[in-house]
């Protein structure tokens, strides 16, 4: 056991740093290339840190473990926004932008309705997969058009060309290497302990997983960044909807056991939706409303 939860610490440890590099890797370059601040909130970062979810999903399906796949992908969205944003919101309480809210917020919904749809029958195949990228990228492709309209440009960058690139290439060993360091430690001590892959997949790979975007938040409520939280957390979700789990059924169609459709994937859809009320009102997220996320969190796992 001593053995395995080494390896699961080194896992996660990996796909920390990894997601950590290539967000700041890719939003070094972003601001290179002049890209609008906005969309390194949401793309860069929302991608940069639905990384590790991506390696270990593709890992798992390799691994023929879907379970860990989905659960990965439905417990790290939970957890995003139950775990990750009631804790940021904890440090210091977030003013929201009403339409990053609005459009981005709104996507988030619809691409967990459109996950539980590919989903409802059993499998998502890889059709279902091309349909749920096709949408990503017909979603991200709009999205830039209106950003470029309106949004202002960073005039500066600090960093140059070369080590932005360099930092985007170790993320790119230490992420895959990290996903199946973590996923072999996983899958040993579930079966040491009893667990199913679902649970493992739901509690340890999804918390571990959103490691990145927890560090990224925590940095930015530190900073007082509410934009970089609300559009991080956002568009990991999207991604994770969309790109994370059609990259894992392009590896292979991933089976989805009949508890993720019964009770899972509703409670997904359940938190984004509380949670989208909760930054509605007053366009801020308290205090008091971080602690009631915070402790559904804990009280869906004691169930």
């Amino acid at each position: 056991m001593l053995m395995e939860m080494l390896f699961l610490v080194a896992g996660c440890t990996l796909l920390f740093y990894g997601g950590d590099w290539l967000v700041d890797g890719i939003a070094g370059l972003a601001n290179r290339l002049r890209v609008s601040p906005i969309v390194v909130a949401f793309v860069v970062m929302g991608f940069g840190t639905s990384a590790p979810e991506l390696f270990v999903a593709a890992d798992a399906m390799m691994a023929n473990k879907p379970d860990i796949a989905v659960g990965n992908i439905v417990g790290s969205n939970i957890a995003n926004l139950l775990l990750v944003l009631a804790l940021t919101g904890l440090i210091a309480p977030l003013t929201i932008d009403r339409d990053v809210l609005r459009i981005d917020g709104s996507a988030m919904l619809v691409g967990a309705l459109l996950f539980w749809t590919t989903a409802y029958d059993g499998s998502v195949s890889r059709m279902d997969a091309l349909l749920l990228v096709m949408a990503m990228l017909t979603y991200l492709t709009l999205r830039w058009r209106s950003l470029e309209l309106r949004d202002e440009v960073p005039d500066t960058c600090e960093k140059g060309l070369f080590p932005c690139l360099a930092k985007c290439g170790l993320a790119l060993v230490a992420l895959p290497v990290g996903a199946h360091v973590f996923i072999e430690a996983a899958v040993e001590i579930a079966g040491m302990l009893g667990a199913s892959d679902a649970v493992i997949g739901l509690t340890v790979v999804a918390i571990g997983t959103s490691l990145p975007e927890m560090a990224a938040c925590v940095a930015a409520a530190l900073r007082q960044k509410s934009g970089v939280i609300l559009g991080g957390i956002l568009g990991s979700n999207v991604f994770n909807g969309s790109l994370v789990i059609g990259g894992a059924a392009f590896v292979a169609p991933v089976a989805v056991a009949q508890s993720f459709l019964d009770f899972w994937i509703p409670v997904m859809i359940l938190a984004t939706t509380a949670s989208l009320f909760f930054l509605r009102t007053g366009f801020t997220l308290s205090r008091r409303e971080a602690s009631v996320m915070l402790a559904s969190y804990a009280a869906i796992f004691a169930i």
